[in-house]
């Protein structure tokens, strides 16, 4: 019961994610990146790099005073869409 009911608010978290971006910031895309498989293989810096065994390239979001820009957001929820990694 607990485990459906963590999985039905991260179904819903990441709907929300996919539908609007922007309104999330990098510590709550980092939680949805790493339940849907992504690994955080690095961090030079502001530059955080992640890694999913379904995409050929690494995700790297640059980080700013604790956020990221809009389009690296709109761009993270295009790639979990296009990759079907929320399925």
């Amino acid at each position: 019961m607990k485990l459906q009911l963590i999985k039905y608010f991260m179904d819903k978290k990441l709907a929300k994610f996919l539908n609007h971006p922007s309104s999330f910031d990098y510590r709550q895309i980092e939680n949805i990146l790493i339940r849907l498989g992504f690994e955080k293989i690095y961090a030079k810096g502001s530059h955080q790099k992640f890694k999913h065994p379904r995409l050929t390239h690494d995700l790297i979001i640059p980080m700013h005073h604790h956020d990221c820009k809009d389009f690296y957001k709109i761009l993270t929820a295009k790639i979990i869409r296009e990759n079907q990694l929320g399925d």
